[in-house]
């Protein structure tokens, strides 16, 4: 997990202008999708439902399913 970019991504937005803020955010949003799908992938081999990480992640069992089920 890339912590550490994330909040490199978000301190260093401030003295953006609206364009190089934009950028900042898309590669904000890549990142945060890839730790996403590590951790899904960690809590699945743990052991965790389809159900249980749903709750985590305030989304439907049905939609994690979907975006991850095949990993």
């Amino acid at each position: 997990m890339e912590v550490g970019r994330m909040k490199t991504l978000v301190g260093s937005m401030d003295g953006m202008g609206p364009a190089e803020a934009l950028h900042a955010v898309a590669e904000l949003q890549k990142e945060v999708s890839r730790t996403e799908s590590a951790l899904v992938r960690g809590a699945r081999q743990a052991g965790l439902s389809w159900e249980a990480i749903a709750l985590c992640l305030g989304v439907s069992k049905q939609a994690v399913h979907r975006k991850y089920g095949k990993q």
